[in-house]
């Protein structure tokens, strides 16, 4: 019997149609480039406008510990530092810069010889090798890595143990339990060397003996791919997990693959695990092997759009989400992310982020009416951090935030399965995440 968590949990149907094929999306003539990309305190402009840039320069830097750097994604000129708008409809403080065509022309030129490069099955141990556990934090944190996976931590400070702290092993999530994302499957089979290479050098960083790169078990090829890859001289395994959403939440990853539950407010360090995501340890590797920054990504864009749109395409962050090669569908909803954890976009003129994962456009204007609440506890069966969504999501409606923080409403993922679950149609996750918002401040 396959490994999964043991509590809550569901099974919505796979949308998983988008090509494994991974194509390269143009570079923008404009980039749009927001100063706050990721957990923690927002990037520091180190340029201005009139500022002539080339790609992969950095341009804004870390303001704090728990901070990332922004690098430009193209060469051009630095038009303005201004708020732009992002895809919920609110402004941000971006650094926006214009390329020329021959600028344009140059970049492609360059870019396209450096994928070349990537040859999908060579390998190369001599870095994870040969450099010290701090060269390869200084690199990482050099390249303004965050974690990919959607909660965009930065990754030298999840890399960056405390003296005295050592972690027992490191999991390398692969599992993209969203119903319609691929963008990590896509990965895993087009490059498994590279990010096999870059979990080596996680290891090295961190001292960890141990990894497991853990995955659903409907990514067979992928599966196959990374064990393919693997070298013996590394502790490390592939872990096929039952297929279950939300087998991705970095609690329910640990329980599913050692055993132990983190306890309320803890992290997975408490148990002896640290927890990345496996194009994290793509963008590790492109950082510490190649001196790449984190300047573009694999954007899946599928839904209820042509089958010949449907996709994973090797996207520069701050390309405007329109630029993106899709057909809108008629009563669209789009939904930066899947449409389990993803935010709906009200604007797709706004940029795709370090944390996005991809694009789905779907056909509708979304759920049905609300109707009353029946009582019939699916969402508290489908919980899988153990909570009542239900009251959780009263408190929020009713403003009763004390309460909610009572109720342990930080401990909630955001990951839908209660309004998912909910025969009703009410928006349980909407009220929760307003409660646990405000029960913060």
């Amino acid at each position: 019997m396959k490994h999964t968590f043991r509590k809550g949990g569901i099974h919505p149907d796979a949308h998983k149609t988008a090509s494994r094929r991974i194509l390269f999306q143009p570079l923008p003539l404009t980039a749009w480039l927001p100063l706050s990309q990721h957990i923690g305190a927002p990037s520091v402009p180190v340029v201005k406008k009139g500022d002539k840039v080339v790609r992969g320069q950095l341009i804004a830097e870390n303001s704090s510990f728990v901070s990332a750097g922004l690098h430009a994604p193209i060469s051009g000129t630095v038009s303005s530092i201004e708020p732009v708008v992002m895809p919920s409809g609110k402004p941000a403080q971006a650094i926006i810069i214009k390329a020329s065509d021959e600028e344009h022309a140059s970049d492609e030129a360059a870019r396209a010889a450096y994928w070349d490069t990537m040859i999908p099955n060579v390998t190369d141990r001599t870095l994870s090798e040969s450099l010290t556990s701090e060269e390869i934090v200084k690199r990482i944190l050099g390249a303004g890595i965050v974690g990919l996976g959607g909660a965009t931590f930065p990754s030298h400070v999840k890399l960056s143990l405390k003296p005295g702290i050592k972690a027992e092993i490191l999991i390398l999530n692969g599992c993209e339990c969203e119903p319609y994302l691929m963008c990590d499957d896509a990965l895993m089979c087009t490059w498994p060397a590279r990010i096999v290479e870059g979990v080596e050098l996680m290891m090295k960083a961190t001292g960890i003996p141990k990894a497991v790169i853990a995955l659903e078990d409907n990514k067979p090829e992928a599966a196959k791919a990374l064990r393919d890859a693997l070298d013996p001289a590394y502790d490390i395994s592939v872990m096929t997990l039952r297929t279950k959403y939300p087998q991705g939440g970095e609690k329910q990853l640990v329980e599913a693959v050692t055993g132990r539950r983190i306890a309320s407010g803890a992290l997975p360090l408490s148990v002896g695990a640290i927890v990345n995501n496996v194009a994290t340890a793509f963008a590790v590797w492109q950082a510490v092997a190649t001196g790449q920054p984190l300047i573009e990504r694999v954007v899946t864009v599928t839904g209820d759009i042509p089958a010949e749109q449907q996709c994973n395409y090797m996207t520069a962050i701050g390309t405007p989400l329109s630029e993106l090669p899709f057909t809108l569908p008629e009563e669209c909803r789009a939904i930066v992310g899947g449409p389990m954890m993803g935010r709906s976009a009200v604007r797709l003129d706004a940029p795709v982020m370090k944390g996005t994962s991809g694009l789905t456009l779907l056909k509708g204007k979304g759920r049905r009416q609300p109707q009353p609440c029946v009582r019939c506890g699916a969402c508290v069966d489908a919980c899988p951090m153990g909570l009542e969504p239900y009251l959780l999501s009263t408190y929020g409606r009713l403003r009763m935030f004390d309460e909610a923080r009572q109720a342990d409403v930080a401990d909630c993922l955001e990951c839908g399965a209660c309004s998912w679950s909910c025969p009703s149609s009410r928006p349980i996750l909407d009220y929760i995440r307003i409660a646990k918002q405000r029960s913060r401040k």
